[in-house]
């Protein structure tokens, strides 16, 4: 579809929905929910608990500001810097790198230990009256920015993606990652193995990719995560959830379906339909994130045709949507008033008026 921006949203929207039908009435024989990894990566230090990760954000926060950067900038740049590879100096060190500086504190995992209670001192746990204490050792950790190998490379370089192949598919990653960056997002394909093809930080602003996915796995992947971006965040009161995230994941992974069915890219977008039928279990709720996630499909295809100062239109049909629920839930207000939602009543319940005031008015 290099030619053309337009989808048909009817006739793909049908087939996902069909494809949903098909994988809930037999699931065997089905491409990979999402993609496969095209390669594994260098394991990373496993995660940091929540409190060691606000510890070294705020440490960041502080070191950015320091070199310059406005508070909200320095925020950001934390944020970013806090989800790289950030391991203990004995782990870097295994793995033939040295810090340079730039420590970052964090509390070790809990120790336990018995105290005798008068003296305050550590006494072994068969002290007659000894008591149990659970207490940290602060620690020192460093990013792979902060730690150099025998040859002066950072280690940041060490955990960079490999560069996804020449082809369509790289044309279209690019161009996508491009305009979503347009947009005050960051896209990184990660050099780290990681559980998730991807994911979304809306509080940061970030996308995260998985390096180890090529070609159109990694464009599906951009895709989805693009979809999180622009439909879900803070704006979306649903909770990320139960039945609400299994919408939110459909949504996301038909913006995926309908830019992968647009470039005949047919069994990848099969596996695209299957993940949504994993997390709705409903044809119908497939049929209605699609819809939703209209106005996405369109903007991704035209940038990935290649054209130029792509903005994201307004969700038209959800805007309907919302009219007429809005407009249902008004014209049940007038009528628990004792009032017909037509005429000079409707008229001004649609121009804001509290359906008490307009009430007790027309009854004088």
């Amino acid at each position: 579809m290099s030619s053309t921006t337009s989808v048909d949203h009817k006739a793909t929207r049908e087939a996902m929905t069909e494809q949903v039908t098909a994988f809930l009435a037999n699931p065997a024989g089905w491409p990979a929910a999402m993609a496969a990894r095209a390669l594994r990566l260098r394991a990373g230090h496993p995660a940091y608990s929540p409190n060691n990760l606000a510890l070294i954000v705020s440490q960041l926060w502080a070191r950015f500001e320091s070199e310059g950067l406005s508070e909200e900038d320095a925020f950001t740049a934390a944020l970013n810097a806090a989800a790289e590879e950030i391991a203990p100096r004995y782990i870097w060190a295994k793995r033939g790198f040295t810090p340079t500086g730039g420590g970052l504190a964090i509390f070790s995992r809990p120790l336990t230990l018995w105290v005798d209670p008068v003296t305050g001192k550590k006494v072994d746990k068969d002290t007659a009256g000894a008591v149990q204490r659970t207490v940290f050792r602060i620690e020192t950790t460093y990013r792979a920015a902060d730690v150099v190998d025998a040859a002066g490379e950072s280690g940041a370089v060490a955990f960079t993606a490999p560069e996804l192949p020449e082809g369509e598919a790289r044309v279209i990653f690019e161009r996508l990652a491009r305009w979503i960056t347009g947009q005050g997002w960051t896209v990184e394909r990660s050099g780290a193995e990681m559980a998730e093809g991807g994911y979304t930080s809306h509080a940061a602003r970030r996308i995260v990719v998985h390096g180890g996915l090529t070609e159109w796995a990694a464009v599906e992947v951009l895709a989805h995560e693009i979809g999180h971006a622009l439909m879900h965040g803070s704006e979306d009161t649903r909770p990320y959830a139960g039945e609400h995230r299994g919408d939110m994941e459909a949504e996301a992974e038909a913006v995926a379906y309908g830019l992968l069915t647009a470039w005949g890219q047919s069994e990848r977008a099969r596996g695209a339909a299957r993940y949504a039928g994993e997390w709705t279990r409903s044809p119908e709720r497939v049929a209605a994130a699609y819809e939703k996630a209209c106005h996405v499909i369109d903007a991704l295809a035209a940038v990935a045709s290649g054209t130029e100062n792509v903005t994201l239109a307004a969700a038209v049909k959800e805007q309907k949507l919302q009219a007429k629920a809005d407009n249902k839930a008004l014209a049940a207000a007038l009528r628990q008033a004792g009032l017909e939602p037509k005429g000079e009543a409707w008229k001004r319940a649609k121009a804001g008026e509290p359906t008490d005031t307009i009430a007790a008015e027309l009854a004088a």
